[in-house]
């Protein structure tokens, strides 16, 4: 809140819940988004570690079982499966960062 943006705004009046959506927010909610869907892979990593600790079947213990019996379509098919969600998830970030920052839209805007 001691940032030069702050400051200036304050000096043209803005003031509380102004001050903080108009100015605080919009610069604060690029990185955040991109933080929450930056962790869908880590989502699929973690899964791993639950099924382990809790002794409960699922994506990463059907990734280690056809990883050892070599089972390659099932491998490829956990393989497709990851890749598609880390891009939907960076896709639907990179469209929500544009929605909530229209000074994105601009070609010239990066």
């Amino acid at each position: 809140m001691k940032s030069e943006f702050i400051r200036f705004a304050r000096a043209q009046g803005d003031k509380g819940w102004s001050l903080l959506r108009h100015q605080v927010l919009r610069h604060a909610i690029t990185p955040a988004i991109c933080l929450q869907f930056a962790s869908l892979g880590e989502l699929l990593g973690g899964a791993l570690l639950a099924e382990k600790v809790f002794a409960y079947p699922g994506l990463g213990q059907a990734t280690i079982d056809a990883g050892l019996r070599g089972d390659v379509p099932l491998l490829m098919g956990i393989v497709l499966f990851s890749t598609l969600l880390v891009f939907a998830g960076n896709t639907i970030s990179a469209w929500l960062v544009v929605v909530l920052n229209r000074s994105l839209e601009r070609p010239d805007a990066l």
